[in-house]
């Protein structure tokens, strides 16, 4: 292999429409500036990864089947990993860590993944992490932008293009979730009352062309209100949590126009939408919630 060798993939937010997205609706996801690189540096012995992301045999078992996918021998190196997104908040640190080895490894190997095949590969990886996912966390990691998805062999994914860049403010909450618990629990929930789900799900699928076409035409009121209608199913469907209510709730009595969690729910993150968003992280950080503020949709792009 040709090393080192190094990847760079992106975070991601879900704008609208997560957990309805499994069950065949659309969501609306953008990629973030903040993302995760992976080095692929010389080591003796079987292929390991260095990280501060925690379960390492889930990671051993990541950079192996990695390594399979790419099709170099799992062993004589070590993925060293630097992470800028806090893990288990939502923000797409798996799917990220996923695509920027894929794309470490692919540089190893003297190879460059097409994007269809990265897509796929990262879609496998993840599955790692989170058993049966809807793919659209890899695509962002991949594409870095603004964009609706529709899962499917292949998804279905094209590009949204926000009137201008949308003001956010990622809250972070102190217990980290577990997107493959919330996953599992919603699809018991699902098969025991199929029929009222589903109603849920049409309704989510309503609410993220509402928000797409008010992204589109830059009304920030009204996709606010898109963020806001969407937290209240995502309650219904038993994916929020108590201390994702607090953050939600915090956000919107301090200025925001719409709040929602944002990834698997059960804890992690919310995404809030405002006008001033440092005046608004500013608020938040007085209740000691920890934000970052960002803005989607600009052009940004995954390195690759």
């Amino acid at each position: 292999m040709n090393l080192p060798a190094r990847g760079r993939a992106a975070g991601k937010v879900i704008l609208l429409g997560e957990h309805a997205v499994v069950y065949g609706r659309p969501a609306l996801a953008a990629g973030l500036g903040l993302g995760l690189e992976v080095d692929i540096l010389p080591a003796d012995g079987p292929a390991r990864v260095e990280s501060e992301l925690g379960d390492e045999e889930r990671l051993d078992r990541l950079v192996a089947a990695a390594a399979d996918a790419v099709g170099v021998p799992a062993q004589g190196f070590v993925a060293r990993v630097r992470s800028e997104l806090p893990p288990g908040a939502g923000l797409g640190s798996s799917a990220a860590l996923s695509i920027a080895l894929l794309r470490a490894l692919a540089r190893a190997a003297g190879r460059t993944l097409a994007g269809a095949e990265e897509l796929a590969l990262g879609r496998r990886l993840e599955a790692i992490f989170h058993g049966h996912p809807s793919g659209i966390d890899p695509a962002a990691a991949a594409l870095g932008s603004c964009f609706r998805f529709v899962r499917g062999e292949p998804p279905a994914i094209t590009p949204l293009r926000p009137a201008c860049p949308l003001p956010l403010v990622v809250a972070l909450g102190d217990r980290p979730r577990s997107t493959g618990a919330a996953v599992t629990g919603l699809r018991a929930r699902w098969e025991a009352d199929r029929a009222a789900h589903e109603r849920l799900f049409d309704e989510v699928a309503r609410v993220v062309e509402d928000g797409a076409r008010a992204a589109e035409r830059g009304d920030l009121p009204a996709l606010g209100e898109a963020f806001d209608r969407n937290q209240e199913l995502l309650r219904a469907l038993g994916v929020s949590a108590p201390d994702v209510e607090r953050l939600v709730q915090a956000a919107r009595m301090s200025g925001a126009l719409g709040a929602k969690l944002t990834g698997g729910g059960a804890g992690g993150a919310a995404i809030a939408l405002a006008a001033e968003p440092e005046r608004l992280a500013g608020r938040l950080e007085a209740q000691n919630i920890r934000t970052i503020v960002v803005r989607v949709g600009a052009a940004e792009e995954a390195a690759a």
